[in-house]
């Protein structure tokens, strides 16, 4: 019995962990995609596209509270989580696919629009499936060890998925297509049909959540007063500054190393550019296999709370030493950085989605009803504002500071400095930060409860 409930759990933490691989590799593939086919191919206007990659995202952003309050109070038949993800993974594949299927021979404009109507629906229909889904990582045990471990598992596919989207556009590129319009048609079908369509449905087929609910109150709570009390909730306010600081404000400031590597450090040869910064992307996905266990063993040490204050130390300690490693004959030492600094991103993917389930399991018992998609549709609302916000920053911040492509290795004295300080010191700023908002942090006892199971 305990053998079969063991090969249970993993069976789901797997059909889980492809889950989280479809939905990372899903919203990556976009821009790694859409930049180089429709900006540098099709000959779409940058900033436009930019636009047309922001806005779908955001109102993604503006209705997953909605979704992750209607996975809540889903009618529990065949599963109150399961019905979203089955619908959302059916209807992104779809979107996904279309999304590539453009006429090359229609004007600028009439590609932006088709672009950004069929992201606009990929992205509205993507919420359908990361909320229930993230509920789901959140609700299939509420044991602690074993909630840690499906987060480590989570993490090793979501570090795979980022290693591997980058490859979809020389994969495109291959001759075997004839051309790149035919190479982007077949591997956008590609990711739609075996990661959306086949490992996305993964987590429906496989994983049964688990409710810590003693007794079931009818009565449900209305949809705006479910929100305001989440605005209200002191630790979950913390938690996502956490988040919004390192996941926006430290991505934001590391937005910074391709620019130094190939200005400061190469002295404006692009090639030379590029070249460390393929060491030093490969260093930080070996680095970030190599840190789960770290953050594992730290998080069995000193428990979750401890282990993101140590990583965020370390994360200090990393922003300091990258003032010292983007200098000009640095070489493949540059790799150094990933060793100092890629456990923070780990914590970010183990830990904090730990703590959240932590405070949702609370909060279901206080109110007595289910509030995981709640609590998981905030998180997921904060990593996306974070990313939307990291990219308009670093955009503003090169213009403020004086920053010309057409002036190679001769940028200016000042723009330089100015790019090694939002390096440097932004990440120790956010860092700081951090460590600020996580003193404040207090996890309430979480009592006893009755598991029961809800499929």
């Amino acid at each position: 019995m305990v053998d079969r409930a063991f090969n249970g759990l993993t069976q789901q933490k797997l059909a889980l962990g492809a889950g989280f691989f479809a939905m990372l590799f899903a919203s990556h593939s976009v821009p790694v995609l859409a930049i180089p086919f429709y900006q540098m191919q099709l000959g779409v206007d940058p900033f436009l596209l930019s636009l047309a990659l922001a806005l779908p995202v955001v109102a993604g952003t503006v209705i997953t509270p909605w979704v992750g309050y209607i996975s809540d109070y889903w009618p529990p038949l065949a599963g109150k989580r399961r019905p979203l993800i089955i619908v959302g993974c059916l209807f992104s594949t779809l979107l996904f696919g279309c999304i590539w299927m453009v006429p090359a021979h229609w004007p600028m404009l009439w590609q932006l629009s088709y672009f950004g109507f069929f992201y606009l629906l990929f992205s509205l229909a993507a919420v359908l499936v990361s909320v229930p889904t993230t509920s789901l990582s959140y609700e299939i045990t509420h044991d602690d060890s074993q909630r840690a471990a499906i987060m480590e598992v989570n993490t090793y596919f979501i570090k795979l998925a980022s290693v591997l989207y980058q490859w979809l556009f020389p994969l495109a590129s291959l001759a075997i297509f004839g051309s790149v319009v035919l190479g982007i048609k077949w591997v956008g079908w590609g990711v739609a049909l075996l990661l959306i369509g086949g490992m996305g449905l993964l987590p429906a087929c496989f994983c049964k959540a688990k409710t810590c609910i003693s007794h079931i109150t009818h009565a449900k709570p209305r949809f705006v007063a479910s929100l305001q009390h989440l605005v209200h909730h002191q630790r979950l306010r913390l938690l996502m500054a956490i988040c919004l600081l390192q996941l926006g404000g430290s991505v934001f400031a590391a937005s910074m190393d391709y620019y130094l590597l190939v200005y400061f450090v190469s002295q404006g040869d692009i090639a030379d550019g590029a070249y460390l910064k393929g060491i030093l992307s490969s260093a930080y996905a070996i680095a970030g296999f190599a840190s789960v266990p770290l953050v594992s063993y730290l998080r069995r040490r000193f428990g979750s709370l401890g282990a993101l204050h140590w990583i965020l130390v370390l994360s200090l300690i990393g922003g300091i030493a990258k003032w010292f490693l983007f200098v000009p004959g640095i070489g493949a030492w540059i790799a150094l950085d990933s060793l100092l600094c890629t456990s923070v991103w780990t914590a970010m993917t183990t830990l904090v989605p730990i703590l959240n389930a932590d405070l949702s399991d609370t909060e279901t018992q206080r109110q007595q009803h289910p509030t995981a998609g709640m609590f998981a549709s905030i998180y997921n609302s904060a990593t996306s504002m974070a990313s939307i916000l990291a990219i308009l920053a670093s955009g503003a911040a090169l213009n403020f500071i004086g920053f010309d492509a057409a002036q190679g290795g001769h940028q200016t004295e000042s723009c330089i400095t100015a790019m090694r300080l939002i390096l440097a010191g932004g990440t120790v700023l956010f860092g700081l930060l951090s460590l600020w908002c996580l003193r404040r942090y207090h996890v309430a006892p979480k009592g006893k409860f009755v598991v029961r199971a809800d499929r």
